[in-house]
């Protein structure tokens, strides 16, 4: 690993597990200062040096939760450079007629509230930070943001939305912030499903034999797209872009 990051103070929502998890790690590896902000406790390894990172639990629903997060960050490292707002769940492909219309409204409230409002109350409390230090937003898309078919009409909908949220974002706050998405495809990491409808983590997937590049890329694959994105590398080109890394998964569509 290098020090791409060398110094730069990251918030990253959803880090206890998954993706988000694997990207706390790469950034501290990359030479970041990090908090991390989940519903659990985030655990990262034991030779992670204390005094680099910081812990928040909370929910990302609540704003004041944010709050603490981006408060806990400028007490602790005295600045803000990125947000990473991850934080996410999964509809398991629940079609849209087999919603009823009290399911709809409370898997809606729940799935937009985390994954579309989360997002945008993280970056609400991160802006004047970023201002600051002239940081960006890294939002974390899907395949789903452009394509139909990865998941269910909640979970579609939510990240196509994401996607104009980035674009809408990166305008306003030009030129102090950047925004930019990323948008993988599968990721093997077992997706908390919609409470309100009694989901269990997702376990279902593609095999390799369905992916163009023949392989299923684990959470520690993407980071790097993340790390581009952060870093100076980007500083001068890349705002309102979402960056696909679906490994093709968008060429050949989902499987049925």
């Amino acid at each position: 690993m290098g020090q791409r990051l060398k110094d730069k103070v990251v918030l990253i929502t959803g880090s206890a597990s998954g993706l988000g998890h694997a990207v706390a790690r790469r950034c501290l590896n990359e030479g970041a200062r990090v908090v991390c902000l989940d519903r659990q406790a985030t655990v990262l390894p034991p030779t992670t040096p204390s005094l680099l990172w910081a812990n928040v639990v909370g929910d990302v629903r609540s704003a004041a939760d944010h709050q603490r997060a981006v408060d806990l960050a400028l007490a602790r490292f005295g600045r803000l450079d990125v947000l990473i707002a991850n934080a996410g769940i999964y509809d398991n492909r629940r079609s849209f007629r087999s919603l009823s219309p009290a399911e709809l409204d409370s898997g809606f409230d729940e799935l937009f509230a985390i994954n579309v409002k989360g997002y945008m109350l993280a970056a609400l409390a991160a802006a004047d930070a970023l201002s600051r230090s002239r940081g960006s937003i890294i939002f974390t898309s899907s395949v789903s943001g452009s394509h139909a078919g990865f998941g269910g009409a909640l979970y579609v909908a939510a990240k196509h939305a994401v996607n104009g949220l980035t674009r809408q974002l990166a305008l306003e706050l030009a030129p102090d912030i950047r925004v930019n998405a990323i948008a993988p495809g599968f990721v093997p990491t077992g997706l908390s499903g919609i409470e309100a409808l009694g989901q269990a983590r997702s376990t279902g997937g593609p095999s390799a034999s369905d992916q163009l590049l023949q392989s299923i890329p684990g959470p520690d694959d993407y980071t790097g797209a993340y790390v581009f994105l952060a870093s100076d590398d980007a500083a001068l080109t890349a705002t309102g872009t979402v960056l696909s890394v679906d490994g093709g998964a968008s060429l050949r569509g989902p499987r049925r």
